[in-house]
């Protein structure tokens, strides 16, 4: 059976259009292994050419892709480059070649005289230090890391010392009253006698300042964020009145206190976690209580005792009060009652308490160096410590948890380098820190980040000293 020409043409036709169908399908599929990587990697696809990556039968394999090396290319060239020709001037950094164009004489040159610059140096993959692999999550100021960190060990803790967080400033006084790291935002809060408060970026390394704020004639004995990290308030020993920084604003507003105050002092209050109060240990034994949304005086607690430091529990439902006589008062914040009160055993002048952000550990500090720690919550109003810490010899003038609960930071302010990590749940003291060589001078405040990443110690010297403790892996 013979076909005629026109049957003859039209079945070369239907041959080209198959074929055309069939180039399109397998461009089609070539290309989804390269964007979707299915049997491939997308840099080992796009690493070979367009004859290396035609289509392949699919195998079965528990090779992981391999990732080649790309050539980085000229994103312009200039044909006419290689057409000038080499001056005389040039012609030593010229190699033999005839062939060497202007362009790699030029460079040859740049590269004598001056030197490659660091930016144009290819820099190879480095391992990860298994101690430091975790720096760079700290390098941001934005929303904090949640990664939950294994059990802290105890004996020995990993500590590095990095720079010091106002290093860049100095100017915050010679005495730093207040440390505190924002509580949500890589930052943190520096402020000191000379009535100057600084804020920093926190990565260790740099810790570049973003701010710093004077407040005139208002020397600041302590500082504090407020809950949601939009405000900073600060306060005096001896002014009648305080300010608070609206970050957001970019200004500050001093506000006086209320007539119905009488002596106040502010240089320690406490912010509740609830957000609702400012709790300030005034005089006379009177605890003044400020609405913390518009900065109203709301009322008075009253201890028989001057209250000496405040305390809140975990969710601002209950505020422990400390008596210079060692006075433990327990308050519902609710009613605003003293539900419970308590004797610090063997305290005869108390000066500094703090409760765990578990609310299972009270601990309490004295002039004598004793650190007491109480099981919480109680019922009896008689309460015997579960472990004294006497490691330090000169009052207590500062004590903090971290965040996780697992260490309690105490020191004075009376002895060039007393600082002590007590680690828990073994309630033991950290064998390695300070060290031999450490140079804290007189310790004022400390201050951990929100996820125990940073600790932070303001000292007589201008300084706030910053230390990395890497079994956190996250700021």
């Amino acid at each position: 059976m013979s076909l005629d020409q026109d049957e003859v043409l039209l079945f070369i036709k239907s041959e080209d259009k198959l074929s055309n169908q069939e180039k399109l399908l397998q461009e089609q599929e070539r290309l989804e292994k390269i964007v979707l990587g299915k049997k491939r990697g997308l840099f080992d696809a796009v690493g070979k050419s367009t004859s290396d990556n035609e289509v392949e039968e699919d195998q079965e394999t528990d090779d992981k892709p391999q990732i080649t090396d790309i050539q980085s290319k000229a994103a312009w060239v200039d044909e006419d480059d290689d057409q000038i020709e080499i001056p005389f001037k040039l012609k030593k950094y010229a190699t033999s070649q005839s062939e060497d164009s202007y362009q790699n004489v030029l460079r040859r040159k740049f590269n004598q005289t001056v030197g490659t610059p660091k930016w144009a140096t290819k820099k190879e993959p480095q391992k990860a230090d298994s101690d430091d692999d975790d720096i760079d999550e700290t390098r941001r100021c934005g929303k904090l890391l949640t990664k939950k960190s294994p059990t802290l060990p105890k004996g020995v803790i990993r500590v590095e010392k990095m720079e010091d967080l106002n290093k860049e400033t100095k100017i915050e006084g010679p005495l730093i009253n207040a440390v505190e790291f924002h509580p949500t935002s890589t930052v943190a809060l520096v402020a000191g006698i000379s009535g100057t408060a600084s804020i920093f970026q926190v990565d260790g390394v740099n810790n570049n300042k973003l701010q710093t704020i004077k407040f005139k004639d208002f020397p600041i004995n302590c500082a504090r964020f407020s809950k949601d990290g939009e405000q900073f308030y600060v306060g005096s020993r001896s002014k009648r009145s305080f300010f608070y920084y609206d970050m957001m604003e970019g200004k500050s507003v001093q506000v006086p206190f209320h007539h119905s105050i009488g002596a106040v002092n502010m240089s320690n209050f406490q912010v509740s976690p609830d957000g609702k109060f400012i709790a300030i240990c005034g005089k006379y034994g009177n605890i003044h209580l400020l609405a913390a949304k518009t900065k109203e005086w709301i009322g008075d607690l009253k201890m028989n005792n001057d209250a000496i430091d405040i305390c809140f529990n975990n969710d601002g439902s209950t505020m422990y009060s400390y008596g210079d006589r060692g006075e433990i008062y327990e308050w519902d914040m609710k009613t605003r009652y003293c539900v419970k009160k308590m004797q610090d055993e063997g305290c005869l002048k108390g000066i500094k308490m703090t409760l765990s952000s578990n609310n299972q550990v009270l601990a309490t500090g004295s002039s004598s160096g004793i650190v007491n720690l109480y099981e919480m919550p109680t019922k009896s109003n008689y309460i015997e410590p579960k472990k004294v810490v006497n490691n330090l010899v000169t009052p207590i003038t500062s004590l903090q948890f971290n965040s996780s609960s697992e260490i309690l930071a105490i020191a004075s302010n009376e002895k060039k380098n007393a600082v002590r990590l007590v680690h828990f749940p073994s309630m033991t003291v950290f064998s390695n820190f300070p060290g031999f060589q450490s140079n804290i001078s007189l310790a004022r405040v400390m201050s951990f980040s929100p996820s125990s990443g940073f600790f932070a110690i303001g000292n007589d010297q201008r300084k706030v000293l910053l230390y990395r403790l890497k079994h956190y892996k996250n700021y």
